[in-house]
C-alpha cells in the first residue's frame, strides 16, 4: 500500500512540475515576443532561448524548433548571419530527426533560411530554401492559402533581387491571385501584391503595367487610410516616379505634389 501510494505521489509530482515548467516556458515565451515587438532583439533573444530549454528538457521538439527559429531570424535581423544559421540548422535537424518532414514548423525553418541567404546575396540557396517552404505549404494547406500566397511572394522576392524580373512577375501574380480569391481586390494583403508587381513592370521598363499596378496599390491605400496618411508617401512616390520614366511630367508633378503635401 505505501508503494502504491508513493507511487500515486511520484506522478502527480512530475506532472505537477511538467505543468509548471510549461507554464513558465509560456511566460518567457510572452517576454520574447514582447520584446521583438518593441525590436529589443537581444532581450528577445535571451528569452527565446530560456524556453528552448525548457521545451528540450521536457521533449517539445514543435516548440523548441519553433524557439530555435525564432533566435536565427532575430540574428538574421542585427545581421549576425552566421549566428543566425546555427541556430537554424539546429532547427531544421531536430525538425527533421523528430517531426514529420512536412511539418509547418519546419517549412518555418526552411523559409527563415531562405531570408538568411537573400540578406547574403546568395540568391540560388535562398530559392532552395523558400520552394522547399513552398512545397510543404501546399502539401499541408493546398492552393488556396494565405501562407501559400505569402511563399510566392517571398519567392518572387528573391527573383526580384537577383534581377529574374520575369521570374518574379510570375511568382507575385501567382500570389496576387490567391490573395484575389481569399481577400478580394481591396485588401492590404493584395496591396503587397500590387505593389511587388510594380516594381518588378518597372524594373522591366514596362511602365504602363508598372503604372496600373502602382494605382491600384494606391487607391487601395486611400480607401483603406484616408487621405492624409504618412503610409501614403512612398505610394505617390512611386506613381510620380513612373510618370518621369514616361516622360509625362505633368502627372508626375501632381503625384509628387501629393506626397509632398503629406510629407509637410
Amino acid at each position: 500500500m505505501k508503494l502504491k501510494v508513493l507511487y500515486v505521489f511520484l506522478i502527480f509530482s512530475i506532472g505537477s512540475l511538467h505543468g509548471q515548467n510549461i507554464s513558465v516556458a509560456n511566460e518567457y515565451l510572452l517576454l520574447a515576443e514582447n520584446f521583438k515587438k518593441d525590436l529589443k532583439r537581444d532581450s528577445a533573444i535571451v528569452y527565446y532561448e530560456k524556453t528552448a530549454a525548457i521545451f528540450q528538457s521536457l521533449g517539445n521538439h514543435e516548440q523548441l524548433v519553433n524557439s530555435y527559429n525564432q533566435i536565427g531570424v532575430l540574428h538574421t535581423s542585427q545581421d549576425k548571419y552566421e549566428e543566425a544559421k546555427k541556430y537554424l540548422d539546429q532547427a531544421l535537424s531536430i525538425g527533421l530527426s523528430s517531426l514529420d518532414s512536412n511539418h509547418l514548423v519546419i517549412a518555418t525553418t526552411y523559409i527563415s533560411l531562405g531570408v538568411n541567404y537573400a540578406a547574403q546575396e546568395n540568391y540560388n540557396q535562398s530559392l532552395f530554401y523558400h520552394t522547399k517552404a513552398l512545397s510543404i505549404r501546399l502539401s499541408k494547406l493546398g492552393e488556396n492559402h494565405a501562407d501559400v500566397a505569402t511563399s510566392y511572394g517571398n519567392i518572387g522576392n528573391v527573383y526580384f533581387r537577383s534581377k529574374d524580373f520575369d521570374k518574379a512577375i510570375e511568382a507575385h501574380l501567382l500570389a496576387m491571385k490567391i490573395r484575389e480569391n481569399l481577400f478580394g481586390n481591396k485588401s492590404t494583403e493584395i496591396t503587397q501584391s500590387y505593389t511587388n508587381l510594380g516594381n518588378a513592370y518597372k524594373e522591366k521598363k514596362e511602365y504602363l503595367s508598372a503604372l496600373d499596378y502602382y494605382l491600384k496599390a494606391l487607391q487601395n491605400k486611400l480607401d483603406q487610410l484616408g487621405l492624409k496618411h504618412k503610409e501614403l508617401i512612398v505610394f505617390y512616390k512611386n506613381v510620380s516616379d513612373t510618370y518621369y520614366l514616361m516622360n509625362e511630367k505633368e502627372n508626375g508633378d501632381l503625384y509628387k505634389a501629393k506626397a509632398d503635401e503629406i510629407s509637410n
